[in-house]
């Protein structure tokens, strides 16, 4: 991924955005792994909504999100599987902190996939479970913030919800088949 945390979050405090660039790439990757897609006018009123701006974002958002948009179809649609949640560094937030941002690209995630429309029919079974688990992780909180153990949990779950992405991403975005050719 090229969009660091700390530079979305800068860009949204300057822009006033009232929802993390976690909240708003859980949303885009979503969005993007029902099978959906969207034009560059259409995802921008789709951030600007999201991000509850009461204005057209300004030149430098706008550069910004679109390169966010191809940033993440590029690591969902990728053969590398270089697709990474965005989430903030440990230099850069506290374990509370980073397990929220979990929870709201989580929650993030199920509102752009249900957003996408492209819902008609049954699920496939692994895609339901992974829609599971982010809904579970959406709720995610610590107990004990001095728990030792919260890195690495958070680490594990975090790991899971990019597995989670790329799964329902090849879940819902299968190509046809080719037509065999008679010879």
């Amino acid at each position: 991924m090229t969009i660091e945390f700390s530079a979305a979050a800068d860009l949204w405090l300057e822009s006033r955005c009232y929802q993390t660039p976690s909240a708003l790439h859980g949303w885009l990757t979503g969005y993007l792994a029902s099978g959906a897609r969207l034009k560059a006018a259409d995802w921008l009123l789709e951030a600007q909504e999201y991000l509850e701006l009461e204005e057209t974002p300004e030149a430098p958002l706008q550069t910004f999100l679109q390169t966010f948009y191809d940033d993440v179809l590029l690591g969902l649609s990728g053969e590398s599987m270089e697709f990474s949640v965005l989430l903030p560094a440990d230099e850069d937030a506290d374990i509370d902190e980073q397990v929220e941002c979990l929870a709201q690209w989580s929650k993030g995630f199920l509102d752009g996939f249900g957003a996408s429309g492209q819902i008609q029919g049954k699920v496939p079974e692994d895609v339901l479970e992974v829609l599971q688990d982010l809904d579970a992780f959406s709720q995610a909180s610590l107990d004990d913030p001095q728990d030792p153990q919260n890195e690495m949990l958070y680490l594990e779950l975090a790991e899971h919800a990019r597995v989670a992405a790329l799964t329902v991403f090849y879940g819902m975005n299968k190509t046809a088949p080719a037509p065999k050719t008679l010879h």
